[in-house]
């Protein structure tokens, strides 16, 4: 499935806490009706106080992403990323019969990926290819119980408040492994091959099911042998919080073999789990084999499923370069970095928070046509980096996206041709061998709050995104000595190991400077 429309549809219900922000009426441009009128003058004004500074992001809060990375994936620039998976196992049914001596046949766990169809062959088999898979090559991946519980609730706030789970659990998580290796590969790549299941339906007759690529594996069978099917009619399978503490999570891990790796971003959300396939012996109450008996046990086929969840947790290990060349922002995803952005930032002559250049263009009562802010990439340092399509920009004070961001429909979530979000979050621009060039983002709307409305100036946070329809966030974990410069950061950003460097402010190069450029109309003296 699409990650785009998958995601679409996860973020319906988060659009609409965010929906009153698209209430007001969207516009082409602000006072565009007497541009080029006589008597009106329409300038531009680049010359604004801009700073802007990389940010290491600290631990991200990883178990209320909508998707999750696995795998390992190295840049020039940025270094070793590994990403792993904490999960926990459900029950499908509380107190599940097995029927008489149950005995596996195989385990298989499915995770699919996000992938999209591309064509259908002759013989109606369908070709998919892979969307958000970073490198192409092979990883050790291993599957571990752990003895790992995660809470719904956190025990420290009387378990009045959500847990959080942050992207620095690994250790944690290795001092609770148990014994039971499920699963150990030491060369795994992700494969674009559909997937045929074979099952047997309501009726009781076999049927297949065509699916998309997973990440679809054979588990041991001794270890759910002994773990669910001996434990049959036992308490710790007799209900969903007995069994959670029972078997109480998996540990998804990766490991690099060689020089690079592959990240891949999986789909927990479209039937993520693992299916026991066994044979037992129950009455043929049917009398399927005609010999008028049926309470005969005859051996039957059957399957169990274990979905995976609800509770989820990415870890994450990344390097951490050197960030001290001011004339570059780096932009990293997952437990990466970010840019922090403060617009009008000279000085401050009378104190009161506001500079004097901002006070100064308030009094100008000008007609915002439009403002915008252009990011060069800084390409001798992006030459094998994975760019992203996309930047997103919010307001790190309020920890929302910003005015200019609009929904679609009020409460619902943006279509992928959303002109709305292309004009306000362009695209990048590309050299036609495809490598970055500029990103423009739009903030008419919220510069014209700044100027004509007195809107507080707030700073602004700019990450790399996977989907700038999704506008749920993340905590940051705090250090405990006072508040942090970023409190919560977008999850779009987190699911993601796309990187850029870009110009900031103070490059060298003043044509690829980042500048704020607002375009107005004034009356004529």
């Amino acid at each position: 499935m699409n990650i785009k429309n998958t995601m679409l549809k996860i973020t319906t219900v988060i659009a609409v806490v965010f929906s009153f922000l698209a209430c007001e009426d969207d516009f082409e441009t602000i006072g565009g009706s007497v541009i080029g009128e006589p008597g009106f003058n329409a300038d531009l004004y680049d010359e604004a106080e801009v700073s802007a500074t990389t940010y290491k992001l600290p631990p991200v809060q990883t178990n209320n992403l909508p998707a999750n990375l696995l795998g390992v994936f190295n840049d020039p620039v940025f270094g070793k990323q590994t990403a792993n998976i904490l999960s926990q196992v459900s029950l499908s049914l509380p107190d599940p019969d097995f029927g008489t001596e149950p005995v596996l046949d195989s385990v298989v766990l499915r995770i699919p990926y996000f992938s999209r169809e591309v064509e259908t062959e002759d013989n109606e088999t369908t070709v998919y290819a892979l969307d958000s898979i970073y490198g192409n090559s092979p990883i050790k991946l291993s599957i571990q119980e752990t003895i790992f519980f995660l809470n719904a609730f956190d025990p420290e706030t009387n378990f009045q408040q959500a847990q959080k789970y942050y992207s620095n659990l690994g250790d944690q998580i290795q001092n609770n492994l148990t014994s039971g290796v499920l699963y150990e590969n030491n060369s795994f790549l992700p494969s674009s091959e559909g997937i045929v299941e074979y099952i047997t339906n309501a009726e009781g007759e076999a049927d297949t099911l065509n699916l998309p690529p997973a990440l679809k594996i054979q588990l041991s069978k001794q270890f759910f042998q002994t773990k669910i099917l001996d434990k049959a009619g036992s308490a710790e399978l007799s209900s969903v919080n007995n069994f959670r503490n029972y078997f109480r999570s998996i540990y998804i891990n990766a490991e690099q073999v060689g020089d690079d790796g592959v990240m891949m971003l999986l789909n927990f959300n479209e039937g993520a789990g693992i299916t026991l396939y066994y044979t037992s012996k129950k009455p043929d109450v049917g009398d399927e084999d005609e010999d008028e008996d049926t309470e005969e046990l005859v051996e039957v086929q059957s399957q169990y499923r274990l979905p995976l969840g609800p509770a989820k947790v990415n870890t994450f290990e990344q390097d951490v370069p050197d960030f001290s060349n001011e004339e570059n922002l780096f932009l990293k995803g997952g437990e990466g970095s970010m840019a922090i952005i403060d617009l009008f930032s000279g000085p401050d002559s009378d104190g009161d928070g506001v500079s004097d250049e901002l006070e100064a263009l308030r009094e100008n009562n000008w007609l915002i046509n439009e403002a915008n802010l252009e990011f060069f990439v800084n390409r001798d340092h992006t030459a094998n980096l994975a760019e992203p399509e996309r930047l997103y920009i919010y307001d790190i004070n309020n920890n929302v996206f910003l005015k200019d961001y609009r929904l679609d429909m009020p409460g619902q979530v943006n279509e992928m041709t959303s002109t709305s979000n292309n004009r306000h979050l362009a695209p990048l621009t590309r050299t036609e061998d495809g490598r970055g060039v500029s990103y423009k983002i739009r903030v008419t709307d919220h510069i014209n709050n700044i100027l004509n409305k007195d809107s507080t100036n707030v700073r602004l946070g700019l990450v790399v995104s996977q989907n700038v329809n999704l506008v749920t966030n993340s905590a940051v974990l705090q250090s405990g000595n006072g508040e942090a410069e970023v409190t919560r950061v977008p999850s779009n950003s987190v699911i993601t190991p796309e990187a850029t460097v870009l110009y900031g402010p103070e490059a060298e190069d003043e044509e690829k400077r980042l500048k704020l450029k607002i375009y107005y109309t004034e009356p004529k003296n």
